[in-house]
């Protein structure tokens, strides 16, 4: 077992008992989603390493909350979760290295942000804004702050 997917079991397994087990889902989407603004920021830095690191957060992130998943009582809900956090870990697998790396995380961010959204409905945090997200994945947000 990796070191990271490891630390990202750990976490998961540290924030379901600190928090309540649903909220500790929604910030563990909110680290992956971080960590891919941030792998973004290294991508346009020519960071690669660093992007590639980050974007390996994400990915552990993503393996932790599959490698909890109940397939035996969760049912269909369960299995097509498992479903989305494997092609969206072969998808951000894919972003790494690749000229189009800012776009995809674009595309991925999108759609974990629904998941996370979804997720936040059943707990008492706030759901997350889109444009925000996709401006501090193309690098505007900084911009607009500094103005």
């Amino acid at each position: 077992m990796s070191p990271l997917y490891s630390n990202a079991i750990s976490a998961y397994r540290k924030a379901s008992t600190a928090v309540p087990p649903l909220s500790a889902i929604v910030l563990l989407f909110d680290e992956a989603l971080n960590a891919m603004v941030l792998a973004s920021e290294h991508v346009r830095s020519r960071e690669y390493e660093q992007a590639h690191l980050r974007t390996q957060r994400a990915i552990a992130i993503l393996r932790g909350l599959r490698q909890n998943l109940d397939l035996n009582n969760g049912g269909a809900v369960a299995q097509q979760l498992c479903e989305t956090y494997t092609s969206n870990i072969a998808a951000l697998n894919a972003t790494i290295g690749k000229p189009d790396a800012i776009e995809r995380y674009k595309k991925l961010a999108t759609g974990l942000l629904q998941l996370r959204n979804a997720w936040s409905g059943m707990t008492t945090l706030s759901e997350r804004s889109l444009a925000p997200l996709l401006s501090s994945i193309d690098g505007l947000r900084d911009q607009n702050n500094a103005v």
